[in-house]
């Protein structure tokens, strides 16, 4: 069966010929490059760079270590946070082909496929890959694949909506990163990402000494300081959150103490955190020609979506 994978897929190295599945790989007809099928997951990148080599391994360590989790629990309530995330209606999703650029373990792809839409999810991570193919791969309408967003695998203009979130600003540039999307979006489609917000000046400060020092520590040493940093006390939480990034952990809340350490685990390893403001963001969109721009009011985030500008419309 064809899946939307074979059909969009593009040599993310020599970017001129479309892959072939043989022998258990992806075969470029041009380049000559190899891409093996590893437990059912194309893995479709070369080596990771050196500079990316720190995330890779502190988001497989948080997929790995967070499966259980209820942040990660695929359930119908993803469906639900997902279309409040990004304030699209329900049927805006059905048919459309939908590209998840950084899934992680794939709770957005999990509302993505519930929603009826043709999707294709990658990640960077070994981890976050396979616990989402785990989920989805059984899906129809679902392909999953390891690659690297700095060399998307994908033809351009291959896909109606695109989204990356909570991922740009754990790369590098995230501009940069950001730029590798557009080209990926059709004429018409629509791009979402969700970045850090530039906030709370004190608070960052504070955070990133703390982060300097968490980051010195064994992964497994680093996740078990993090529960240090969940509070159960409203008042303590409210003091403390004005000077260090914290969780605080409500009474009778339905999210249990290993997703808050999943959350800090998340803000306090990567080597990479940039820090964006709305107008900065919305500034991205409105040169890489997309219009009605939307920057949706969360605190603590920058959320925007814009659909691209076709040929019609430039003119």
């Amino acid at each position: 069966m064809t899946t939307l994978l074979d059909e969009v897929i593009c040599c993310p190295v020599c970017r001129s010929a479309q892959p072939v599945q043989a022998d258990g790989a992806y075969a470029c007809p041009s380049c000559e490059r190899r891409f093996p099928i590893l437990h059912g997951i194309p893995r479709l990148l070369e080596d990771v760079p050196a500079n990316s080599r720190q995330v890779q391994r502190v988001f497989d360590f948080e997929h790995r270590r967070f499966r259980d989790s209820w942040y990660t629990r695929f359930e119908p309530r993803l469906v639900e946070q997902f279309l409040d995330d990004c304030r699209l209606p329900r049927e805006f999703f059905r048919d459309r082909r939908a590209l998840d650029a950084g899934c992680g373990s794939g709770r957005w792809s999990y509302a993505l496929a519930e929603l009826g839409a043709d999707l294709v999810s990658f990640d960077l991570t070994e981890g976050g890959i396979e616990a989402a193919a785990e989920h989805l791969s059984d899906r129809e309408n679902v392909s999953v694949c390891q690659a690297n967003l700095f060399q998307p695998p994908f033809a351009p203009e291959s896909f109606d909506f695109v989204m990356s979130w909570g991922v740009l600003h754990h790369t590098p540039d995230t501009h940069a990163a950001f730029r590798q999307l557009v080209p990926l979006v059709k004429p018409g489609g629509t791009l979402y990402v969700m970045v850090y917000e530039r906030h709370s000046p004190v608070m960052f400060f504070f955070t990133n000494i703390v982060r300097a020092f968490m980051r010195r520590l064994p992964d497994e040493r680093r996740y078990k300081a993090c529960r240090w940093l969940i509070v159960h006390n409203r008042l303590l939480a409210r003091i403390l959150g004005r000077f260090l990034m914290i969780s605080y952990r409500e009474p009778g809340s339905p999210v249990d103490e290993q997703t808050l350490q999943f959350g800090l685990f998340d803000a306090y390893s990567p080597r990479y955190n940039h820090l964006h403001t709305r107008a900065e963001v919305r500034g991205w969109f409105e040169e890489a020609g997309f219009e009605g721009v939307t920057v949706i009011d969360v605190p603590g985030s920058v959320k925007v979506r814009g659909v691209r500008r076709s040929a019609a419309t430039a003119r």
